[in-house]
């Protein structure tokens, strides 16, 4: 089985917005959570990314020597196993000038099941062997781990229109999905490293400057070290060539044709 942890972030007052986090084999993460648990000071309950970097929250009475600590610590855990970075981050204000409500929208639905997808395609595409760009048989799967939230309901709609996808190879190799929070009694700790992952996808696409303790030194350390699989920016020209194309599987559906014949 292989893993992936997805969370969400939001950058540059809502311009940009990240769904991603970090994939692997399940004994990576089997070994990485005790490791990344006892990193963490006693005084905070989990890692929040936008916190730590902020000093806010929990860490708002964490000194930046201490928290820059942390963060070294936590980056070398994750150079350590073999996980990588899988992201989509989608420009915002393009997307609600066509899609305008939070949750319900025709086109996408919302801007995370909008770009949910891409992480879900990148960490399925991250099991495949070296040289073997589309295998002939799918023996392994894939099960998502993501944060509980007003989102999950459009999550699982669009992992099933996925998995419904003749188009899509990789559906195959979907397995479960299951929601928790990062600590508590439905915890899943490890959604702590997919919010790491989302937080540096949504710095790096927006170009965001760098604050107290730059952002950036800790995606060119992942960077270098070989963890980041794929990003993929949804931007205003992206958007644009979705809407079109689902306008016309749309029209094409109710005309009873099939779009892809016609291809």
């Amino acid at each position: 089985m292989s893993r992936a942890y997805i969370d969400e972030s939001a950058e540059s007052g809502n311009a940009v917005f990240a769904v991603g986090g970090f994939a692997g084999r399940e004994e990576e993460w089997t070994a990485l959570e005790p490791l990344w648990l006892d990193a963490l000071p006693e005084c905070i309950d989990y890692f929040h990314a936008t916190d730590c970097f902020g000093r806010r929250g929990q860490f708002a009475n964490i000194g930046m020597p201490d928290r820059i600590a942390l963060l070294d610590r936590l980056t070398d855990l994750v150079l350590d196993k073999n996980i990588r970075l899988v992201a989509g981050v989608m420009d915002v204000p393009a997307y609600e000038a066509i899609s305008p409500k939070l949750l319900e929208n025709e086109f996408l639905g919302n801007k995370y099941a909008g770009t949910f997808g891409a992480p879900v395609e990148y960490a399925c595409q991250l099991m495949n062997k070296p040289g073997e760009p589309m295998p002939h048989e799918i023996d392994d799967l894939c099960a998502f781990f993501i944060e509980e939230n007003e989102y999950t309901p459009s999550a699982f709609r669009m992992l099933d229109n996925i998995r419904n996808d003749e188009i899509l190879w990789w559906r195959k190799r979907i397995g479960s999905m299951t929601p928790g929070t990062k600590s508590g009694p439905r915890a899943i700790p490890l959604l702590q490293v997919g919010d790491l992952g989302a937080f540096l996808a949504a710095k790096k696409v927006a170009q965001a400057p760098d604050g107290k303790i730059p952002w950036t030194k800790y995606y060119e350390k992942l960077e270098k070290g070989k963890r980041i699989f794929h990003l993929t920016h949804i931007d205003d020209r992206s958007i644009k060539l979705m809407k079109g194309l689902d306008e016309t599987l749309r029209r094409e559906r109710e005309e009873g044709l099939d779009y892809w014949d016609e291809v």
